[in-house]
């Protein structure tokens, strides 16, 4: 196998392992992270949720109806008893038409990556034009690469401090 599988095949791993803990282990720094990211964000129109793990974020949204994706399918049974219709995917291969999404999501997911560069131009090609993209990246994996690769396809509205990561509210340009 290459590097890049080799990487996702273990993260996939290593979140089917603790998928029943989950929850229990993060559900405190998930609710901050929530709170900091969204107060201040329209929740409407079809929503996404990339790295969706068990599900916490549609429990924490109550009555939205969002699209979860993880590649962890132990994660992904528990989102679907949060009655969470979830899709196992890499990030870097999202399997939606382009322009199909009002709002995109992401919690602490994209530095788990092998390659963001894909993934930020796939988020970039499924988020409708002008719509807002809400991510959070632990702070020490974000880099200069990354800052560019994320300005090439989005307008920073703001970035915030959110517990050990850095939130971006982003524009699709």
């Amino acid at each position: 196998m290459n590097k890049v599988k080799d990487k996702k095949k273990f993260i996939e791993e290593q979140y089917n392992l603790t998928a029943e803990m989950y929850d229990e282990r993060y559900r405190d720094i998930q609710l901050e992270k929530y709170h900091l990211m969204l107060s201040d964000i329209s929740l409407s129109g079809k929503i996404l949720d990339l790295g969706c793990g068990t599900g916490f974020l549609q429990e924490y949204l109550e009555k939205k109806k969002i699209i979860g994706v993880d590649i962890s399918f132990e994660m992904l049974k528990l989102a679907k008893k949060r009655k969470e219709k979830s899709i196992q995917a890499d990030l870097d291969f999202l399997p939606f038409k382009d322009n199909s999404f009002d709002l995109i999501l992401s919690f602490t997911a994209l530095q788990n990556l092998p390659d963001v560069k894909k993934a930020l131009a796939e988020i970039a090609r499924i988020i409708k034009p002008n719509k807002t993209v809400a991510v959070t990246i632990l702070e020490k994996s974000v880099t200069t690469e990354m800052m560019t690769e994320i300005e090439q396809h989005f307008d920073i509205q703001e970035i915030r401090v959110c517990g050990e990561d850095i939130g971006f509210v982003m524009i699709k340009k």
